[in-house]
């Protein structure tokens, strides 16, 4: 039988004309009709990496449709403007795939995310599919029209992932980069917070909303992490001592009543770090390879800010060992300063990054300090 194929977009600038026709057999699918696509020159690439869609007799049918003589097939690639690719699958991804579907000549700019596997031989993923691409398509819509993007794709790989490829793409176009930037990075950002997917390292239970330091009876136990690969893990954490700028002035210039205020309390944040499984009760003791602390003073506020990082190459992380130090540092400022001022105080002690491990984490920059340490 015969039908007569529309062409479209890059698939009529590839074939070099709008219409054509093919011969197929009886009883052929519309799935069949892109196969005999796929085989002309010119039209093969195009064809295996977009996502196209396919109408006969301008009706949206699928791909299993049969087709009979005469028929007018219409294949047509992404529509600019129209709805977003937003897929979860079991089979491997594509980034020619998902940069295709965002292709625009209003485009100045295209951002492609690529999360894969790290660290470990492979993770599971398990999805509420069909709620999971609902939720996708909402989000990259809301980027599009926040951020003003000509468009945007994502897809998420559910089952095992191995080590090396991806399990999220995500890819945006703008006429700007700044935007297509902002654009990707608020996409990947509410896809991985709020889409009702999870992972776990192949072979462990799912844990999402479990504390893993209680077993099955809920009693506390030190996680194994004896078959966690060795990596580079690094952490940052933050700490505030508010007190009068008098005081503050005196930190600053040096002549505390007991000495060298700050250059007591960085000794005592490095010491307290290289010691945090022993306030910790369950920390593992780890082989710390680097801490540093440094201090921003704002003499007229009557504020200090710390800044702690610490570095191992382990199986889990120095989260602890950062806040540890920030914490003990604050404390050392007071017991240096509270001869000049009963009144100080110790907050804003947290988690600023953490890198290394099964994901990366960094706190917003909307979240940030009010002033950054030097």
């Amino acid at each position: 039988m015969r039908v007569r194929v529309l062409l479209f977009a890059m698939l009529r600038q590839r074939a070099g004309t709008p219409t054509l026709e093919l011969d197929l057999p009886e009883g052929a699918t519309a799935a069949d009709a892109l196969a005999a696509l796929g085989s002309r020159d010119g039209l093969g690439e195009v064809v295996g990496r977009l996502p196209l869609r396919v109408a006969v007799n301008r009706e949206y049918v699928s791909e299993s449709t049969a087709l009979a003589t005469g028929d007018e097939l219409a294949v047509i690639p992404p529509v600019s403007g129209g709805a977003p690719l937003a897929s979860v699958t079991s089979g491997s991804l594509s980034a020619d795939r998902v940069l295709a579907s965002v292709a625009s000549p209003a485009a100045g700019a295209t951002v492609l995310f690529m999360g894969t596997t790290r660290d470990v031989a492979s993770l599971d993923y398990e999805a509420y599919s069909e709620m999971a691409e609902q939720r996708i398509a909402g989000i990259l819509e809301h980027c599009r029209e926040r951020h003003a993007l000509e468009a945007c794709a994502a897809e998420h790989r559910i089952g095992t992932v191995p080590l090396g490829e991806p399990s999220v793409l995500v890819a945006v176009s703008a006429p700007h980069r700044a935007e297509a930037f902002a654009g990707a990075r608020e996409a990947i950002d509410q896809i991985k917070e709020e889409v009702p997917i999870w992972k776990t390292e192949a072979g462990e239970d799912a844990s999402v909303g479990e504390l893993p330091h209680l077993n099955s009876a809920g009693e506390a136990r030190m996680v194994d992490v004896s078959e966690k690969p060795v990596s580079e893990r690094h952490a940052r954490a933050e700490a505030t001592v508010r007190m009068g700028p008098e005081t503050a002035r005196a930190v600053a210039r040096g002549d505390s009543f007991k000495g060298d205020v700050l250059g007591t309390a960085r000794i005592a944040a490095i010491q307290a770090a290289k010691r945090t499984a022993e306030l910790i009760p369950l920390a593992h003791p780890l082989p710390l390879t680097h801490v540093e602390v440094d201090f921003g003073i704002d003499q007229d506020a009557g504020r200090i800010e710390i800044l702690a990082g610490a570095r191992t190459a382990y199986q889990t992380g120095v989260e602890m060992e950062a806040m540890t130090a920030a914490a003990i540092a604050a404390l050392t400022i007071y017991d240096m300063t509270k001869g000049l001022e009963r009144g100080i105080e110790i907050g804003g002690l947290r988690l600023l990054e953490k890198s290394g491990g099964r994901s990366d984490w960094r706190r917003d920059t909307a979240d940030s300090a009010e002033t950054e340490p030097s």
